[in-house]
């Protein structure tokens, strides 16, 4: 394309298509590095919602400063030809295939899915700690790279900085270790626990108001432990989940096999028989 945004990022062609904005690979100008750019669809320029939905994207996944979320470099108001302003985001351009694309091909080996499901509850519980409910944890949102597990797209996260109303509707960290749950359960089942929908073939917005039962996890070879995790993550009252932080050092003491010590707090894994 060659179309140069703020006079700075040079954008290559389109790598990925949102609801409301576009993704392109660019080059950054000022220092030779390629890049990922988002910008909100200029057919959404008039909403406002659209417009403060990537502002505030850009900004919750700056605050993370993770090493499995997506380094944001830039952001700001690019301005087009007739003077309207489109929000943009300059993020760190990522080299692999969504986890969806793995799925497709079945399960996974389940030290693999421990390996991926602790870097997304690692990342979760940083998010969480620092007031910001992701909302949309599943597969297409996990990216498999050469330099790791990434988390993108926190076009749906929440932030916690006010205090938290109640009622339907609402996110809370809970549901973001629901979500983990299922996305737990598809990668060693290579299967959804919903009838008929295929592997993060529903949104977690979607799954929470018709939660699944217990899910029973009939893996050859796979440890106790690991199926006592992703049922108690999906449990259907929120209270009775593990925080996100004690999701991710039960997975941390799981894949080298033998005994670990229980996570720290009110909710513990039994990791006997691992």
């Amino acid at each position: 394309m060659g179309t140069a945004l703020v006079r700075r990022y040079v954008l290559l062609g389109p790598i990925g298509r949102g609801g409301v904005s576009m993704v392109y690979q660019a080059v950054d100008a000022h220092s030779a590095e390629n890049r990922a750019v988002k910008v909100l669809a200029p057919a959404m320029a008039d909403s406002p919602r659209a417009r403060g939905n990537v502002r505030r994207e850009a900004m919750i996944t700056d605050r993370l400063r993770h090493p499995s979320v997506p380094r944001v470099y830039d952001y700001g108001d690019a301005p087009l030809p007739d003077g309207t302003l489109l929000p943009y985001v300059v993020l760190e351009l990522l080299n692999g295939i969504p986890l969806a694309v793995r799925l497709a091909g079945g399960p996974l080996p389940w030290r693999e899915a421990v390996r991926i499901a602790a870097t997304v509850a690692d990342v979760l519980a940083v998010a969480h700690r620092r007031g910001v409910v992701h909302g949309d944890v599943r597969p297409d949102n996990v990216m498999v790279t050469r330099a790791g597990i990434k988390i993108i797209d926190f076009g749906l996260a929440t932030s916690l900085d006010t205090p938290v109303p109640s009622g339907p509707g609402v996110a809370r960290p809970a549901d973001d270790v629901y979500a983990l749950g299922v996305l737990l359960y598809e990668m060693v089942t290579g299967r959804s626990p919903y009838p008929g929908v295929r592997p993060g073939g529903m949104p977690a917005a979607v799954r929470l108001p018709a939660l699944a039962p217990a899910p029973v996890l009939a893996v050859p070879g796979l440890p106790s432990a690991i199926a006592d995790l992703c049922r108690a993550c999906m449990a259907k009252r929120a209270t009775d989940r593990p925080d996100s932080a004690a999701v991710a050092l039960a997975l941390c003491s799981i894949p080298d096999g033998g005994r670990a010590p229980a996570p720290a707090g009110r909710w513990h894994v039994p990791l006997a028989g691992v």
